[in-house]
């Protein structure tokens, strides 16, 4: 019986260990709120636990100019340049679907300048303070949030249109020109598209075209076949004018190429050429991630480069 009751007490004795004993739940990190932001400069890649990260109603009224699917985990950084800048916000190195706010002066739905998923431009003035809130844009509750300041590189562009080119006989009036371009920092957008006149007597024959190009600093060749909506290209001199254009983060590159040419006429063996569909005028190019104020509801279909 004593031996009994000797094993209750035991084991009411381990019952009321304090509970405290335990590991310590954890809390928010530092910079759960706009007060505790973490002060960024260009450059910076920084990495940051948010799995204890919290949301809240003041989250969903932040986003009432911006749409996004959802504002969790979320947490906050600042930058202040000293001069004037272009830089890009990244976080597609994050282990977890992650967004950008970034707010001019004091977070609030009016102050809200740009906000985008994965990545977001910024136009930034000299002396003032942008607040930025990084959160997951889906049900995830945060995770490895990695978050990059770097300047926003510009495109460059290069375009030259050769000195001849081609006309081809019963091929409904086409014609062929060429020549080489090279650009880089294209990420969003790159392309040629060309122009090309010819008068036949009172008859301007003209047409435009364009393509799609690799945008990677190498020099490249481009052609392009035109068919005039207004008449036949024929041998003989003619003014074509090529247009390259890249857009990259935050802003668009171009240059032209005018020319007098001269085209000939194609040999026969060219003509297994004209079955190839000729390029329309394409929609005006954008920057990719360009200063907007709106979730982009296409995004999804975005592979971040």
């Amino acid at each position: 019986m004593r031996a009994r009751r000797i094993l209750i007490a035991a084991m009411f004795g381990v019952a009321l260990v304090p509970l405290g004993a335990g590991a310590a739940s954890a809390a928010p990190p530092g910079n759960d709120e706009p007060a505790g932001a973490v002060v960024l400069n260009v450059g910076d890649r920084v990495e940051q636990d948010t799995t204890e990260a919290t949301t809240n109603a003041a989250d969903d009224a932040l986003n009432a100019n911006c749409g996004a699917p959802a504002t969790n985990a979320s947490v906050w950084y600042q930058y202040t340049p000293s001069a004037k800048s272009k830089v890009v916000l990244d976080t597609t190195a994050s282990s977890y679907s992650a967004g950008l706010m970034i707010f001019e002066g004091t977070p609030t739905a009016d102050s809200l300048i740009a906000c985008g998923p994965g990545a977001v431009g910024l136009r930034a003035q000299a002396g003032q303070t942008y607040y930025i809130m990084a959160f997951s844009d889906s049900e995830v509750d945060g995770g490895n949030l990695v978050l990059t300041l770097q300047n926003a590189p510009t495109p460059h562009v290069h375009v030259s249109m050769a000195e001849r080119g081609a006309a081809f006989h019963g091929g409904g009036g086409a014609a062929q020109v060429h020549g080489t371009y090279s650009c880089t920092h294209g990420e969003s957008f790159a392309g040629v598209d060309v122009h090309l006149l010819q008068r036949a007597g009172r008859l301007k024959i003209q047409a435009d075209s364009g393509t799609n190009i690799r945008c990677n600093g190498k020099r490249h060749r481009w052609s392009a076949r035109l068919v005039s909506p207004v008449g036949t290209y024929a041998r003989g001199p003619a003014v074509a004018k090529a247009t390259i254009v890249a857009c990259g983060v935050l802003e668009c590159r171009q240059q032209k190429a005018k020319r007098h040419i001269h085209l000939a006429w194609a040999p026969s063996s060219h003509r297994q050429w004209l079955a190839q569909p000729s390029m329309a005028r394409r929609e005006r190019p954008r920057p990719l991630v360009s200063q907007q104020r709106h979730w982009p509801s296409s995004w999804s279909s975005f592979a971040p480069h």
